[in-house]
Protein backbone atom coordinates (compact mmCIF):
# COMPACT_ATOMS: atom_id res chain seq x y z
CA UNK A 1 0.00 0.00 0.00
CA UNK A 2 1.56 3.87 -0.35
CA UNK A 3 2.67 5.22 1.97
CA UNK A 4 0.44 7.97 4.48
CA UNK A 5 2.50 10.57 4.60
CA UNK A 6 1.97 13.05 7.30
CA UNK A 7 3.35 17.04 8.14
CA UNK A 8 3.44 18.05 11.47
CA UNK A 9 3.42 21.99 11.96
CA UNK A 10 4.92 23.18 15.59
CA UNK A 11 7.55 21.15 16.86
CA UNK A 12 6.80 22.71 20.35
CA UNK A 13 6.42 20.74 23.57
CA UNK A 14 3.23 18.82 22.16
CA UNK A 15 4.64 18.73 18.76
CA UNK A 16 8.08 17.26 19.52
CA UNK A 17 6.13 14.95 21.86
CA UNK A 18 4.32 13.53 18.54
CA UNK A 19 7.72 13.06 16.72
CA UNK A 20 8.96 11.03 19.78
CA UNK A 21 6.12 9.10 20.02
CA UNK A 22 5.78 8.25 16.49
CA UNK A 23 9.46 7.60 16.59
CA UNK A 24 9.12 4.54 18.47
CA UNK A 25 5.79 3.27 17.52
CA UNK A 26 5.47 3.94 13.25
CA UNK A 27 7.10 0.07 13.14
CA UNK A 28 4.80 -1.06 14.71
CA UNK A 29 1.68 0.64 12.98
CA UNK A 30 3.43 -0.70 9.90
CA UNK A 31 4.19 -4.00 10.30
CA UNK A 32 0.99 -4.73 12.87
CA UNK A 33 -1.59 -2.54 11.87
CA UNK A 34 -0.86 -2.72 7.78
CA UNK A 35 -0.86 1.37 8.22
CA UNK A 36 2.22 2.19 6.37
CA UNK A 37 2.62 5.64 8.16
CA UNK A 38 5.22 8.19 7.40
CA UNK A 39 6.56 11.25 9.27
CA UNK A 40 7.21 13.16 5.91
CA UNK A 41 7.89 16.92 6.75
CA UNK A 42 8.04 18.87 9.94
CA UNK A 43 7.79 22.75 10.04
CA UNK A 44 8.66 24.78 13.10
CA UNK A 45 10.26 28.68 12.75
CA UNK A 46 12.38 27.81 15.60
CA UNK A 47 14.98 25.26 13.71
CA UNK A 48 16.77 24.46 16.45
CA UNK A 49 14.21 22.57 18.09
CA UNK A 50 15.02 19.92 15.50
CA UNK A 51 18.40 18.96 17.02
CA UNK A 52 16.57 17.43 20.11
CA UNK A 53 13.89 15.65 18.51
CA UNK A 54 13.95 11.51 16.39
CA UNK A 55 12.94 13.11 13.16
CA UNK A 56 14.65 10.28 10.66
CA UNK A 57 14.51 11.04 7.66
CA UNK A 58 11.42 13.51 7.75
CA UNK A 59 12.33 16.97 6.10
CA UNK A 60 12.53 19.67 8.66
CA UNK A 61 11.97 22.80 7.33
CA UNK A 62 10.81 26.44 8.35
CA UNK A 63 7.84 26.99 6.52
CA UNK A 64 4.52 25.44 6.78
CA UNK A 65 4.25 26.09 2.84
CA UNK A 66 6.13 23.29 2.20
CA UNK A 67 3.88 20.93 4.05
CA UNK A 68 1.01 22.37 2.30
CA UNK A 69 2.65 22.51 -0.69
CA UNK A 70 3.40 18.84 -0.91
CA UNK A 71 1.42 16.74 -2.32
CA UNK A 72 2.02 13.70 -1.36
CA UNK A 73 1.40 14.61 2.23
CA UNK A 74 -2.28 13.58 3.02
CA UNK A 75 -2.22 14.48 6.80
CA UNK A 76 -1.32 17.74 8.58
CA UNK A 77 -1.16 18.43 11.86
CA UNK A 78 -1.34 21.88 13.08
CA UNK A 79 0.19 22.09 16.69
CA UNK A 80 1.08 25.54 16.51
CA UNK A 81 -1.76 27.35 18.72
CA UNK A 82 -3.75 30.43 18.57
CA UNK A 83 -6.43 31.59 16.40
CA UNK A 84 -4.45 33.56 13.72
CA UNK A 85 -2.01 31.44 11.62
CA UNK A 86 -3.31 28.44 13.00
CA UNK A 87 -7.32 29.02 11.07
CA UNK A 88 -5.45 29.85 8.12
CA UNK A 89 -3.33 27.15 8.37
CA UNK A 90 -5.95 24.69 8.74
CA UNK A 91 -8.22 26.01 6.24
CA UNK A 92 -5.99 26.25 3.39
CA UNK A 93 -5.13 22.23 4.41
CA UNK A 94 -8.59 21.41 4.09
CA UNK A 95 -8.80 23.52 0.73
CA UNK A 96 -6.21 21.40 -0.88
CA UNK A 97 -8.57 17.89 0.88
CA UNK A 98 -5.52 17.11 3.40
CA UNK A 99 -7.36 15.38 6.48
CA UNK A 100 -6.20 17.75 9.51
CA UNK A 101 -5.41 16.70 13.47
CA UNK A 102 -5.51 20.30 15.76
CA UNK A 103 -5.01 20.34 19.68
CA UNK A 104 -6.18 23.95 19.26
CA UNK A 105 -9.37 23.85 21.74
CA UNK A 106 -9.78 27.71 21.09
CA UNK A 107 -10.25 27.15 17.33
CA UNK A 108 -12.70 24.33 17.72
CA UNK A 109 -14.74 26.12 20.22
CA UNK A 110 -14.75 29.54 18.59
CA UNK A 111 -14.58 29.10 14.75
CA UNK A 112 -15.37 25.42 14.36
CA UNK A 113 -18.61 25.28 12.27
CA UNK A 114 -16.43 27.11 9.42
CA UNK A 115 -13.74 24.58 9.90
CA UNK A 116 -16.14 21.57 9.44
CA UNK A 117 -17.98 23.11 6.69
CA UNK A 118 -14.84 23.30 4.67
CA UNK A 119 -13.74 19.87 5.59
CA UNK A 120 -16.92 18.46 4.74
CA UNK A 121 -17.40 20.68 1.20
CA UNK A 122 -13.89 19.07 0.62
CA UNK A 123 -14.14 15.44 1.78
CA UNK A 124 -11.98 15.40 4.26
CA UNK A 125 -12.01 15.36 8.44
CA UNK A 126 -10.54 16.86 11.32
CA UNK A 127 -9.79 15.22 14.24
CA UNK A 128 -9.27 17.30 17.99
CA UNK A 129 -9.02 14.50 20.41
CA UNK A 130 -6.19 16.78 22.02
CA UNK A 131 -8.51 19.57 22.72
CA UNK A 132 -10.14 18.40 25.48
CA UNK A 133 -8.75 16.54 28.04
CA UNK A 134 -5.17 15.72 26.96
CA UNK A 135 -4.44 12.11 26.99
CA UNK A 136 -7.75 10.92 28.20
CA UNK A 137 -9.87 10.46 24.94
CA UNK A 138 -13.31 11.82 25.95
CA UNK A 139 -13.58 12.82 22.47
CA UNK A 140 -13.89 9.41 21.03
CA UNK A 141 -15.82 8.40 24.22
CA UNK A 142 -18.93 10.38 23.43
CA UNK A 143 -18.31 10.47 19.68
CA UNK A 144 -18.17 6.67 19.04
CA UNK A 145 -18.09 4.62 21.98
CA UNK A 146 -21.28 6.18 23.90
CA UNK A 147 -23.11 6.80 20.02
CA UNK A 148 -26.03 4.39 21.39
CA UNK A 149 -26.82 6.97 24.73
CA UNK A 150 -28.37 10.17 25.01
CA UNK A 151 -25.39 11.62 27.33
CA UNK A 152 -27.30 14.37 29.45
CA UNK A 153 -24.64 15.06 32.00
CA UNK A 154 -21.34 16.08 32.09
CA UNK A 155 -19.46 17.29 34.78
CA UNK A 156 -15.57 17.86 34.60
CA UNK A 157 -12.14 19.11 36.09
CA UNK A 158 -10.55 19.90 33.31
CA UNK A 159 -8.09 23.01 33.74
CA UNK A 160 -4.80 21.28 35.05
CA UNK A 161 -3.65 24.67 36.71
CA UNK A 162 -6.73 25.81 38.25
CA UNK A 163 -7.04 22.27 40.10
CA UNK A 164 -2.95 22.46 40.86
CA UNK A 165 -3.71 25.97 42.48
CA UNK A 166 -7.04 24.70 44.27
CA UNK A 167 -5.65 21.52 45.38
CA UNK A 168 -2.54 23.35 46.97
CA UNK A 169 -4.94 25.78 49.02
CA UNK A 170 -6.34 23.11 50.16
CA UNK A 171 -3.69 20.81 51.68
CA UNK A 172 -1.75 23.53 52.79
CA UNK A 173 -4.01 26.64 53.77
CA UNK A 174 -1.99 28.86 51.60
CA UNK A 175 -3.67 32.02 49.74
CA UNK A 176 -4.40 31.95 46.27
CA UNK A 177 -1.88 34.87 45.04
CA UNK A 178 1.29 32.85 46.48
CA UNK A 179 0.31 29.00 45.20
CA UNK A 180 -0.60 30.89 41.56
CA UNK A 181 3.57 32.33 42.01
CA UNK A 182 4.34 28.38 42.86
CA UNK A 183 2.31 27.21 40.17
CA UNK A 184 3.61 29.68 37.33
CA UNK A 185 7.64 28.83 38.87
CA UNK A 186 7.05 25.11 38.40
CA UNK A 187 5.12 25.23 34.80
CA UNK A 188 1.73 24.41 36.16
CA UNK A 189 1.21 27.97 35.06
CA UNK A 190 1.51 30.60 32.02
CA UNK A 191 3.35 33.99 32.66
CA UNK A 192 -0.35 35.26 31.87
CA UNK A 193 -2.90 32.83 33.23
CA UNK A 194 -5.75 34.88 32.60
CA UNK A 195 -7.13 32.34 30.39
CA UNK A 196 -6.83 29.57 33.03
CA UNK A 197 -7.79 31.21 35.95
CA UNK A 198 -10.55 32.63 35.03
CA UNK A 199 -12.38 30.54 33.20
CA UNK A 200 -12.07 30.57 29.48
CA UNK A 201 -9.71 27.59 28.80
CA UNK A 202 -12.41 25.40 31.12
CA UNK A 203 -14.85 27.32 28.77
CA UNK A 204 -13.42 26.57 25.54
CA UNK A 205 -13.67 22.66 26.84
CA UNK A 206 -17.04 22.85 28.32
CA UNK A 207 -18.11 24.13 24.51
CA UNK A 208 -16.84 21.32 22.65
CA UNK A 209 -18.09 18.66 25.02
CA UNK A 210 -21.24 20.44 24.93
CA UNK A 211 -21.67 20.43 21.65
CA UNK A 212 -20.68 17.07 21.16
CA UNK A 213 -23.40 15.89 23.34
CA UNK A 214 -25.87 17.91 22.14
CA UNK A 215 -25.45 17.06 18.50
CA UNK A 216 -25.21 20.82 17.41
CA UNK A 217 -22.79 24.15 17.95
CA UNK A 218 -22.67 25.75 21.53
CA UNK A 219 -20.96 28.88 20.88
CA UNK A 220 -18.10 29.54 23.40
CA UNK A 221 -19.02 33.31 24.00
CA UNK A 222 -22.20 31.90 25.43
CA UNK A 223 -21.39 29.75 28.13
CA UNK A 224 -21.25 31.30 31.39
CA UNK A 225 -17.91 31.26 32.94
CA UNK A 226 -16.21 32.12 36.24
CA UNK A 227 -13.22 31.50 37.41
CA UNK A 228 -11.23 30.82 40.78
CA UNK A 229 -9.29 34.30 41.85
CA UNK A 230 -12.62 35.19 44.39
CA UNK A 231 -11.63 31.43 46.29
CA UNK A 232 -10.15 32.61 49.06
CA UNK A 233 -8.24 30.31 51.64
CA UNK A 234 -10.62 30.50 54.21
CA UNK A 235 -13.75 29.85 52.07
CA UNK A 236 -11.68 26.50 51.10
CA UNK A 237 -11.29 25.74 55.16
CA UNK A 238 -15.18 26.74 55.96
CA UNK A 239 -16.20 24.37 52.99
CA UNK A 240 -14.13 21.46 54.25
CA UNK A 241 -15.26 22.00 58.18
CA UNK A 242 -18.66 21.10 56.69
CA UNK A 243 -17.62 18.28 54.42
CA UNK A 244 -16.87 20.31 50.96
CA UNK A 245 -13.88 20.82 48.56
CA UNK A 246 -14.20 23.13 46.11
CA UNK A 247 -13.12 22.65 42.49
CA UNK A 248 -13.42 24.46 39.64
CA UNK A 249 -15.76 22.36 37.21
CA UNK A 250 -17.32 22.45 33.93
CA UNK A 251 -21.02 21.19 34.56
CA UNK A 252 -23.45 20.21 31.25
CA UNK A 253 -27.03 19.21 31.50
CA UNK A 254 -29.04 17.93 29.09
CA UNK A 255 -32.99 17.93 30.08
CA UNK A 256 -35.95 16.18 27.85
CA UNK A 257 -38.38 18.40 29.22
CA UNK A 258 -36.49 21.89 28.61
CA UNK A 259 -35.07 22.17 24.70
CA UNK A 260 -32.17 24.59 26.46
CA UNK A 261 -28.74 23.45 27.58
CA UNK A 262 -27.42 24.12 30.70
CA UNK A 263 -23.50 24.63 30.05
CA UNK A 264 -21.20 26.86 32.88
CA UNK A 265 -17.71 26.96 34.28
CA UNK A 266 -17.18 27.69 37.46
CA UNK A 267 -16.00 27.15 41.17
CA UNK A 268 -18.28 24.37 43.17
CA UNK A 269 -18.33 22.44 46.35
CA UNK A 270 -18.66 18.84 45.86
CA UNK A 271 -19.17 16.66 48.83
CA UNK A 272 -16.43 15.06 50.00
CA UNK A 273 -17.54 11.92 49.00
CA UNK A 274 -18.06 12.79 45.07
CA UNK A 275 -15.92 11.08 42.72
CA UNK A 276 -14.72 14.47 41.24
CA UNK A 277 -13.72 15.63 44.99
CA UNK A 278 -10.23 13.38 45.18
CA UNK A 279 -9.24 14.41 41.57
CA UNK A 280 -6.02 16.35 42.77
CA UNK A 281 -2.99 18.46 41.45
CA UNK A 282 -2.60 18.82 37.74
CA UNK A 283 -4.76 15.83 37.08
CA UNK A 284 -8.24 16.30 34.91
CA UNK A 285 -11.31 14.07 35.09
CA UNK A 286 -14.56 13.97 32.95
CA UNK A 287 -17.84 12.52 34.64
CA UNK A 288 -20.00 11.23 31.59
CA UNK A 289 -23.58 9.98 32.49
CA UNK A 290 -25.40 7.99 29.94
CA UNK A 291 -29.18 6.92 30.07
CA UNK A 292 -27.76 3.35 28.82
CA UNK A 293 -24.57 3.34 30.75
CA UNK A 294 -25.07 5.31 33.57
CA UNK A 295 -21.95 7.07 34.70
CA UNK A 296 -18.23 6.78 33.35
CA UNK A 297 -15.27 8.42 35.20
CA UNK A 298 -12.21 9.15 32.71
CA UNK A 299 -8.97 10.40 34.47
CA UNK A 300 -5.85 11.39 33.57
CA UNK A 301 -3.31 14.11 32.50
CA UNK A 302 -5.12 16.87 30.71
CA UNK A 303 -1.96 18.47 29.40
CA UNK A 304 1.94 17.77 28.87
CA UNK A 305 4.58 16.35 26.60
CA UNK A 306 3.61 13.29 25.81
CA UNK A 307 -0.53 12.89 27.74
CA UNK A 308 -1.84 15.05 24.56
CA UNK A 309 1.02 13.59 22.18
CA UNK A 310 -0.40 10.41 23.01
CA UNK A 311 -3.96 12.12 21.79
CA UNK A 312 -2.82 13.33 18.77
CA UNK A 313 -1.27 10.03 17.49
CA UNK A 314 -4.44 8.44 18.37
CA UNK A 315 -6.26 11.07 15.65
CA UNK A 316 -3.58 9.72 13.33
CA UNK A 317 -4.18 6.22 13.40
CA UNK A 318 -8.27 6.90 13.22
CA UNK A 319 -7.73 8.71 10.07
CA UNK A 320 -5.29 6.42 8.59
CA UNK A 321 -7.53 3.82 8.92
CA UNK A 322 -10.40 6.45 7.44
CA UNK A 323 -8.19 6.50 4.73
CA UNK A 324 -7.27 2.73 4.15
CA UNK A 325 -10.64 2.03 4.25
CA UNK A 326 -11.47 4.75 1.39
CA UNK A 327 -13.80 5.58 4.11
CA UNK A 328 -12.27 9.68 4.62
CA UNK A 329 -15.47 10.99 6.48
CA UNK A 330 -16.48 7.84 8.96
CA UNK A 331 -17.07 10.36 11.62
CA UNK A 332 -18.88 13.05 10.33
CA UNK A 333 -19.39 16.58 11.63
CA UNK A 334 -21.72 18.37 9.70
CA UNK A 335 -23.62 19.05 12.72
CA UNK A 336 -21.19 21.46 14.09
CA UNK A 337 -22.85 24.09 12.79
CA UNK A 338 -23.97 27.87 13.07
CA UNK A 339 -27.09 26.65 11.46
CA UNK A 340 -27.33 24.18 14.20
CA UNK A 341 -27.21 26.32 17.01
CA UNK A 342 -27.91 24.98 21.22
CA UNK A 343 -30.05 27.59 22.41
CA UNK A 344 -28.26 27.86 26.21
CA UNK A 345 -29.44 28.71 29.40
CA UNK A 346 -28.55 31.89 30.84
CA UNK A 347 -27.74 31.83 34.25
CA UNK A 348 -30.04 33.49 36.35
CA UNK A 349 -32.42 31.02 35.17
CA UNK A 350 -30.72 27.53 36.55
CA UNK A 351 -31.34 26.23 40.06
CA UNK A 352 -28.69 24.95 42.23
CA UNK A 353 -27.78 24.73 45.86
CA UNK A 354 -25.78 27.40 47.01
CA UNK A 355 -22.72 28.64 49.99
CA UNK A 356 -23.21 31.73 50.97
CA UNK A 357 -20.23 33.57 53.28
CA UNK A 358 -21.40 37.03 54.80
CA UNK A 359 -18.80 39.15 56.25
CA UNK A 360 -20.45 41.26 59.08
CA UNK A 361 -20.27 43.39 62.54
CA UNK A 362 -20.47 41.12 65.32
CA UNK A 363 -23.67 41.99 66.89
CA UNK A 364 -27.37 40.76 67.79
CA UNK A 365 -30.41 40.52 64.72
CA UNK A 366 -27.75 40.43 61.97
CA UNK A 367 -28.48 36.65 61.84
CA UNK A 368 -32.44 37.26 61.84
CA UNK A 369 -32.08 40.06 58.99
CA UNK A 370 -30.08 37.85 56.52
CA UNK A 371 -32.91 34.84 57.01
CA UNK A 372 -35.63 36.90 56.79
CA UNK A 373 -34.22 38.69 53.64
CA UNK A 374 -33.69 35.16 51.93
CA UNK A 375 -37.03 33.78 53.23
CA UNK A 376 -38.56 36.50 51.06
CA UNK A 377 -37.27 35.43 47.68
CA UNK A 378 -38.18 31.68 48.76
CA UNK A 379 -34.60 30.43 49.93
CA UNK A 380 -34.60 27.58 52.37
CA UNK A 381 -31.76 27.20 54.55
CA UNK A 382 -30.19 23.90 55.40
CA UNK A 383 -27.44 24.70 57.65
CA UNK A 384 -25.84 27.68 59.58
CA UNK A 385 -22.22 28.38 60.50
CA UNK A 386 -21.04 31.52 62.42
CA UNK A 387 -17.37 31.49 63.19
CA UNK A 388 -14.95 33.52 65.72
CA UNK A 389 -14.58 37.02 65.48
CA UNK A 390 -11.65 38.99 63.53
CA UNK A 391 -9.46 41.83 64.41
CA UNK A 392 -11.65 44.10 63.06
CA UNK A 393 -14.87 42.88 64.88
CA UNK A 394 -16.43 41.21 61.74
CA UNK A 395 -17.04 37.93 61.45
CA UNK A 396 -18.45 35.41 59.05
CA UNK A 397 -21.74 33.66 58.76
CA UNK A 398 -21.71 30.69 56.15
CA UNK A 399 -25.44 29.65 55.20
CA UNK A 400 -26.01 26.48 52.77
CA UNK A 401 -29.33 26.34 51.55
CA UNK A 402 -31.31 24.14 50.01
CA UNK A 403 -32.41 24.02 46.31
CA UNK A 404 -32.99 27.88 45.09
CA UNK A 405 -32.95 29.87 42.03
CA UNK A 406 -29.96 31.42 41.40
CA UNK A 407 -32.06 34.63 40.61
CA UNK A 408 -33.44 34.36 44.28
CA UNK A 409 -30.17 33.76 45.53
CA UNK A 410 -28.33 37.83 43.84
CA UNK A 411 -31.65 39.37 44.68
CA UNK A 412 -31.47 38.47 48.37
CA UNK A 413 -28.14 38.66 48.31
CA UNK A 414 -28.14 42.10 46.44
CA UNK A 415 -31.00 43.15 49.49
CA UNK A 416 -28.68 41.99 52.14
CA UNK A 417 -26.00 43.69 50.99
CA UNK A 418 -27.07 47.33 51.63
CA UNK A 419 -27.77 46.66 55.06
CA UNK A 420 -25.72 48.29 57.24
CA UNK A 421 -23.57 45.45 59.30
CA UNK A 422 -22.26 44.07 56.14
CA UNK A 423 -18.63 44.53 56.03
CA UNK A 424 -17.29 43.43 52.87
CA UNK A 425 -18.71 41.52 49.45
CA UNK A 426 -20.48 38.15 49.49
CA UNK A 427 -18.79 35.31 48.52
CA UNK A 428 -21.56 32.86 46.52
CA UNK A 429 -20.36 29.59 45.40
CA UNK A 430 -22.70 26.71 44.24
CA UNK A 431 -23.09 22.90 45.92
CA UNK A 432 -22.98 20.43 42.94
CA UNK A 433 -24.39 16.76 43.32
Amino acid sequence: MKDISIGLVGAGTVGGGVVKVLSKRLDFFRNELGLPLRLARIADKQISLFKELPVGDAVCTASADDILNDDSIQIVIELVGGKGFAFDLIMEALKRKKHVITANKALIAERGPEIFECAEKNGVSVYFEASVGGGMPVIKAIREGLIGNNVFSVKTIINGTCNYILTKMTVEGLPFADVLKEAQARGYAEADPTLDIEGGDSGHKAAILASLISDGYVPFEKVYREGITSISAEDIRFASELGYTIKLLGVIKKNNSDDQLDVRVHPAMLHDDHILASVSNVYNAVLLEGDSVGQILLYGRGAGELPTASAVVSDIIDVARNISASSPVRVPMGYYSKSKEISIKQIDTITSRYYLRFTVVDQPGVLASITSELGKHGISIASVMQKEGYEDSSVPVIILTHLASEKGIKDSVAGIEKMSFIKDKTQIIRIES
